[in-house]
């Protein structure tokens, strides 16, 4: 059952990422920390939305693909070794990620639903999860539909997926853990908790979620290489349940950035 499933995911996760957060922790805090019930909550449902958003990127990116089917650069991009489809797939969804986050974040009306996000005050591992529906959908898209267009190799999807899970879910991990040379290579806990303290200027800066060289391409990567990051949240008034995070965007607030 699908139920059991996702209990199997969460009960692993939390067996890997638990035990490190306790031995190398970035902010000594609770395993049961604020908001802890309600990023769960988000982990089971979140589940089922990010399968309607890979589903409709991926009819999407289908109904855009198929005038394309026949050209030859799509079966030579699924001829490649699946190393090359990886490294390719990855940039390339990185760089829609990075593009869908930058407009979360500069676009009033789709900043509301991203800042449920960055609602969170506590962030570890757990804290990933905490993404609205529809956020979560806007991204799936500007990730999904290119690699669909390529043409990648289903090899090269199931790698790619459990690639960008893990890395999801570490870089909001409570760890302190430097190892010389990563943090140019693949983003790191020290890379995205940068973007997650309140302070207005840091909220365009790490939008990468994989890739730290995108954030440097594009002018926007910050690393301190004395002070750590803290006071994490944001200014406006979130909701801290589940169905008042959902509601949020849709009610009248006076924006503010």
């Amino acid at each position: 059952m699908l139920i059991l499933e996702l209990l199997k995911g969460l009960l692993i996760l939390g067996l890997i990422f638990i035990p490190l957060e306790q031995l190398f922790y970035l902010h000594r805090q609770r395993i049961f920390r604020p908001g802890w019930l309600t990023d769960l909550t988000y982990f089971f449902i979140g589940h089922f939305v990010g399968k309607v958003g890979l589903s409709l990127s991926l009819g999407i990116g289908t109904i855009l693909v198929t005038p394309l089917l026949h050209l030859k650069w799509q079966e030579t991009i699924s001829a490649q070794p699946i190393v090359f489809q990886l490294i390719e797939a990855i940039v390339i969804a990185d760089l829609g990620y990075y593009f869908a986050h930058r407009l979360l974040h500069t676009v009033p009306e789709l900043w509301k639903f991203h800042a449920v996000h960055h609602s969170i005050e506590s962030i570890d591992w757990l804290a990933t999860v905490r993404v609205h529906p529809v956020d979560q959908i806007f991204t799936k898209f500007f990730q999904v539909i290119p690699l669909v267009i390529l043409g990648f190799s289903a090899e090269t999807w199931g790698i790619y997926a459990l690639f960008s899970v893990v890395v999801a879910f570490y870089i909001h991990a409570n760890i302190r853990l430097k190892i010389a040379g990563l943090k140019w290579i693949i983003a790191t806990p020290q890379f995205h908790h940068w973007h997650h303290i309140q302070e207005a200027e840091m909220e365009t800066r790490n939008l990468a979620a994989q890739l730290p060289l995108i954030d440097w391409l594009f002018g926007t990567l910050y690393f301190s290489p004395s002070k750590i990051p803290n006071s994490y949240g944001i200014k406006q008034s979130i909701p801290r349940g589940y169905l008042g995070q959902l509601i949020y965007p849709f009610r009248r607030y006076d924006y503010e950035s």
